[in-house]
């Protein structure tokens, strides 16, 4: 019976994930045109290459919104474990939120910080050290929140080069927003073809920006972060179905 029923799932599952689906994924992982990033064995490293495959994964075959709550969960593993590397090597690291002061004395302590607090003491520390990494990282966080919190936003035509998202950046008090732009060159390949205009619509854009902005910001931190094996190339592929050649 169990043979039997197995058999009906998998027919299901080969109609549900056809030939069309498989080549939308397969233009998608070859428009994202990544490089591996070199994460390393240290303690919390096999959660962020996890995230990072399931990512990956995702995207690929565009569930956007999961996408971008996977991207917002992998930038606060990834500065945790840059953090905590930088504990393992500096010993208690001082934070600040408001009047309240206190030193973080070990990774346990970092586990209770939200992300908007990682990110300042990231950059306090200068793991993020650039401003323009620091604003990505803000905005992946934007619109992670937007997701789990509202609805996914989606970019705009702004004018023949880029596209505009509009997205929100706190509701404490008066509600603030910021912009977040997109070269259209940047996504020519998934503007054009069967998926083109149907893109905006789908929020793949949205997807496509979180993902790769997600992977900009962890290659910024693995390159600044003092992890053990930091020369071995790991994306994590191996642990899900896109087994990285």
């Amino acid at each position: 019976m169990r043979g039997e029923c197995t058999d009906e799932h998998v027919a299901t599952l080969r109609r549900r994930y056809g030939e069309k689906r498989l080549r939308e994924a397969a233009v998608r992982r070859a428009h994202l045109n990544y490089q591996r990033i070199p994460i390393g064995h240290s303690p919390g490293s096999g959660r962020v290459k996890f995230l990072l495959a399931q990512m990956h994964q995702t995207y690929y075959f565009g569930f956007s919104e999961s996408a971008c709550i996977l991207s917002g969960t992998l930038l606060e593993q990834g500065l945790n474990y840059a953090l905590g590397a930088e504990l393992d090597r500096r010993g208690p690291l001082p934070f600040q939120r408001g009047a309240e002061k206190r030193w973080l004395q070990s990774r346990q302590d970092l586990l209770d910080l939200e992300l908007v607090d990682m990110l300042e003491l990231a950059h306090a520390e200068r793991i993020i050290a650039d401003g323009k990494v620091l604003l990505l990282a803000h905005e992946i966080r934007w619109i992670r929140n937007m997701v789990v919190h509202e609805k996914i936003p989606v970019f705009r035509e702004l004018d023949q080069t880029h596209l505009e998202m509009k997205v929100t950046k706190s509701r404490r008090g008066r509600v603030r927003y910021a912009r977040v732009l997109l070269a259209r060159a940047e996504v020519a390949d998934l503007l054009h073809g069967e998926a083109g205009r149907a893109a905006l619509a789908a929020a793949e854009l949205t997807a496509y920006f979180c993902v790769s902005r997600t992977r900009m910001v962890l290659r910024h931190l693995f390159d600044h972060a003092d992890t053990e094996a930091k020369g071995s190339n790991e994306s994590g592929g191996s642990l899900l179905l896109w087994a990285e050649p």
